[in-house]
């Protein structure tokens, strides 16, 4: 059924850029062995062409589908080798503190990064776009690019937060340090 919507000579060429894509990301980012490489790819595409039978042309086109899929089968994986110690602890003989395992835990910062990644992906696609583009750059940069007037853009930073606030993230906000009004009095 799935299979007749899908062109599979496109599809087959473009699963395994992005599997390909996302087993290097693992690896690179997640402490994969460099011999798991293709292990990855292969696991990703497998469960990429499980999850096809599901796939509903009225939802989405094919290719958002494969994104999606093998980023979450990604996700699992790497979440899956954060909770897994890569080295196994050795004991400590109290001489050295060279044999103490560092007690810093990455998984919350993880965690964060993927419930970003999951609102960010539901936000409408010019709110989406204005995310990133007020992550990498000012405001004043911002509407010079899109055209939008500040209140516009302030409109959308309140719907953005939003989004994060109902998905439980409290997100950071960056203020501009104000001085005490003694010193804005002195400066005219």
């Amino acid at each position: 059924m799935a299979a007749a919507t899908v062109p599979m000579a496109e599809f087959t060429p473009y699963l395994l850029q992005q599997t390909a894509l996302r087993a290097s990301l693992l690896q690179t980012s997640f402490g994969f062995a460099t011999d798991d490489w293709e292990d990855l790819r292969q696991e990703l595409a497998l469960d990429c062409l499980r999850r096809l039978p599901w796939f509903d042309r009225s939802r989405g086109n094919w290719q958002g589908f494969v994104r999606g899929t093998v980023r979450h089968h990604a996700c699992v994986l790497a979440s899956r080798q954060i909770r897994r110690p890569a080295v196994e602890p050795l004991p400590s003989d109290g001489e050295s503190e060279a044999n103490e395992v560092p007690s810093e835990d990455f998984r919350p910062l993880l965690e964060q990064g993927l419930d970003t990644e999951r609102v960010l992906a539901g936000l409408p696609e010019d709110l989406r776009r204005l995310a990133h583009y007020l992550a990498e750059m000012p405001v004043s940069a911002v509407r010079r690019r899109t055209g939008l007037s500040a209140a516009q853009i302030n409109r959308n930073i309140r719907r953005i937060r939003a989004a994060f606030v109902s998905a439980g993230i409290q997100p950071r906000v960056r203020r501009m340090k104000q001085r005490p009004t003694s010193e804005i009095g002195s400066a005219e």
